[in-house]
């Protein structure tokens, strides 16, 4: 029979079932509890699993999930790992970082006691971790799948094989895991953003990834809510950069045309970016205001004219296609028309910005830009002194795309249509023609091409634009 100080003591303590229980090195780290502990190969890779009894969840990262995600895995990547560990198990094991929320369910995830202290900032700690919390991969995930994928193939060897000698050693081997106290999603975002940078991050998904930037969270929330995106299923790429099949354009695309609704072209890098679209949003709310609200109402501004500009920009608008209904597909569009392309994306966009900065309404700009040839495809005839005739676009020769005359083995001409490439001073020169042939075309628009302006958008007076490439 249990005495009255035993029962007392069982009625405080928290029975629940343990998936985890170590000795470990408890620190902080930026006010975050962190438990550092080795970790044998084979409980590691349980811990991993690929059923319900795995603690340690990756998944590619979902927009529309709440919980966290990590970039695709590279299985080519993975297999290296792998192959590198069976050949080599005597290798050591590069730490992984796990991210764990402090409750599950108004529950406490996990439970400390306190051993000793170790010096000033660490103690040593017992590190308890319950059943059923879930425990998110911040870094090491290639890694950890090669160790899966190793141990899985090790684990019941023939005799006197070579599995069984990888096994031996495997079997003693521990691998360095820090668990990191976090249940903030975009927090855990960023740390693997910045984790991640030992193995590229596309920006896209960089962009996806990142909301505590301002730059990233307004290009991301304007493609999550214009009727560009939301209308078809997969016209946003943010798992990779380019455009393919039913996509149009890619979160990092999506962040070079709101910010430069913004701020123009003047970002030279991701750190100048930021810090011009944070003054820019400082100014929108005014000294007493909200930069968080300002960020919502620029937003929902951009999303009103990309919404009108979808209504009625070439394209685009054939876009607009009910379902089973005739109408172009993400990748014909692409095929056919400039601003299918981030470049004449960005040419729109800095048409807005020039519209915005100068106190002209954008929705009227929008409708003259609809009146510009887009199709790519599209040229006219012209007389050369040196060729006879020569095949142009009817607006964006040299600038959005190229028409190359090709002289066959027989004597033939013909003529192939490019694009002219994403370079900056490509689309730069694209939108300072654009904004000068509507100002010309009617006066009430000559604010587009007024220093002031153009200064604003960078296309004037030693501002500089926006590189090749930026993350």
């Amino acid at each position: 029979m249990l005495d009255s100080t035993t029962l007392k003591k069982l009625e405080t303590e928290d029975l629940r079932p343990t998936k985890m229980e170590v000795i470990a090195f408890h620190s902080s780290i930026g006010g975050m509890d962190t438990f550092t502990f080795q970790y044998s190969v084979p409980d590691l890779a349980e811990l991993r699993g690929h059923d319900e009894r795995g603690v340690a969840i990756r998944k590619d990262f979902d927009l529309d999930d709440d919980d966290p995600g990590n970039r695709p895995m590279d299985n080519t990547w993975v297999q290296r790992i792998a192959e590198g560990i069976y050949d080599r198990p005597d290798t050591p094991i590069q730490m992984i970082t796990l991210a764990v929320p402090p409750k599950v369910e108004g529950k406490r995830a996990y439970d400390v006691e306190t051993l000793g202290k170790v010096d000033d900032a660490t103690s040593l700690v017992r590190f308890k971790l319950y059943a059923g919390v879930p425990a998110y991969i911040e870094n090491g995930q290639h890694t950890l799948e090669a160790m899966v994928r190793v141990w899985d193939r090790v684990k019941s060897p023939e005799a006197g094989s070579r599995e069984a000698e990888v096994r031996s050693v495997l079997a003693k081997a521990t691998a360095p895991v820090q668990i990191i106290i976090q249940g903030d999603r975009n927090e855990i975002q960023r740390m693997f953003v910045v984790a991640g940078q030992t193995r590229p991050i596309s920006p896209a998904l960089m962009v996806a990834l990142d909301q505590s930037s301002y730059a990233n969270r307004l290009g991301t929330q304007v493609a999550r809510k214009a009727r560009l995106f939301t209308d078809e299923e997969d016209r946003l790429v943010y798992l990779r950069s380019a455009a393919r099949e039913e996509s149009l354009y890619s979160t990092a695309h999506m962040r070079g045309f709101a910010s430069a609704i913004l701020i123009g072209f003047r970002d030279r890098t991701p750190i100048q970016r930021e810090s011009l679209v944070v003054k820019a949003l400082e100014k929108e709310a005014g000294p007493n205001g909200n930069v968080v609200r300002a960020l919502d109402n620029v937003v929902n501004e951009i999303v009103g004219l990309l919404d009108h500009a979808y209504a009625v920009m070439p394209g685009w608008k054939q876009l607009r296609r009910g379902r089973g209904a005739p109408g172009l597909s993400p990748k014909t569009f692409r095929s056919d028309y400039l601003h299918g392309t981030p470049a004449g994306l960005y040419v729109i966009s800095g048409a807005l910005g020039a519209a915005r900065f100068a106190g002209l309404a954008p929705e009227r700009v929008i409708d003259a830009l609809a009146g510009l040839e887009w199709r790519r495809g599209a040229y006219e005839e012209r007389p050369d002194p040196e060729l006879g005739t020569i095949r142009v676009h009817p607006f964006f020769e040299g600038m959005l795309v190229r028409n190359e005359r090709v002289i066959a083995p027989d004597g033939q001409i013909s003529w192939i249509t490019t694009t002219a490439g994403g370079a900056r001073t490509n689309y730069e020169a694209a939108t300072l023609r654009v904004l000068r042939h509507i100002a010309s075309a009617d006066p009430k628009f000559g604010g587009l091409v007024e220093d002031a302006t153009l200064k604003h958008l960078g296309l004037r007076s030693g501002q500089k634009g926006r590189p090749r490439k930026v993350a």
